[in-house]
């Protein structure tokens, strides 16, 4: 089990999603699991988060079927946290 989720809602980001992402990564503290939700964006969101789960185990993708909102992408990111 990891000790930190890090959840993260994200639609239509293409244009800030690298930077939010390098910006979790980049902390000192390695023990934790960063959560992307993808809320069906409809750029290129989802490609670059799924380009940064295959270069890094602790990055994980999950999409919503249909674009939900920030509370509902937060809530789902809860639901499949790892971390206490």
């Amino acid at each position: 089990m990891v000790c930190v989720s890090v959840i993260m809602p994200a639609y239509n980001a293409q244009n800030t999603i690298k930077q939010a992402i390098d910006s979790v990564l980049a902390q000192t503290f390695g023990d934790f699991e960063l959560i992307v939700i993808n809320d069906h964006s409809t750029d290129d969101t989802r490609n670059i988060i799924m380009n940064y789960q295959s270069n890094d185990k602790r990055v994980l993708l999950v999409d919503n079927e249909i674009n939900s909102g920030v509370s509902f992408s937060r809530n789902k990111g809860i639901e499949v946290a790892q971390g206490r």
